[in-house]
């Protein structure tokens, strides 16, 4: 008895450490996550503004190895194309429409989802056209 609860809580202590993330593959997630978000800052940019998304992208490439000498210049040009009130607005329309696109793929999802529970949903029973309500 007392042989089967330690081999019990030496299984569960091997899987509890194999699935554990070690700091290097934590880093490495974050890493790549920070890299998706700054593709996806520059590509709803390059909607508004090809030049403007160059820029952004130097920037982030410029805020990994920073120079003093080229960053004065270059942050002058960046932040007079970036505060421009046209780009400003065309930005925030592509970053709603970024927002509204993932909600929706959300809501097709579930849609589904939901079809295919539909024989158990008891006394909620949706209408014959399912996109009526």
């Amino acid at each position: 008895m007392n042989k089967t609860r330690t081999l019990i809580a030496l299984a569960a202590a091997l899987l509890l450490a194999a699935c554990a993330v070690t700091p290097e593959q934590r880093a490495a997630r974050e890493a790549a996550q920070k890299k998706r978000e700054q593709d996806l800052q520059v590509a709803l940019a390059a909607q508004c503004d090809k030049e403007t998304a160059q820029l952004m992208r130097q920037q982030f490439e410029l805020s990994a190895n920073p120079d003093a000498s080229v960053q004065k210049s270059f942050r002058l040009r960046y932040v007079d194309k970036v505060s421009d009130p046209m780009f400003q607005a065309c930005y925030k329309m592509a970053w709603q429409n970024y927002l509204a696109r993932q909600e929706l793929e959300r809501m097709r999802y579930y849609d589904d989802w939901d079809d295919f529970y539909y024989p158990f949903r008891g006394p909620f029973r949706r209408p014959f056209c399912h996109y009526c309500w």
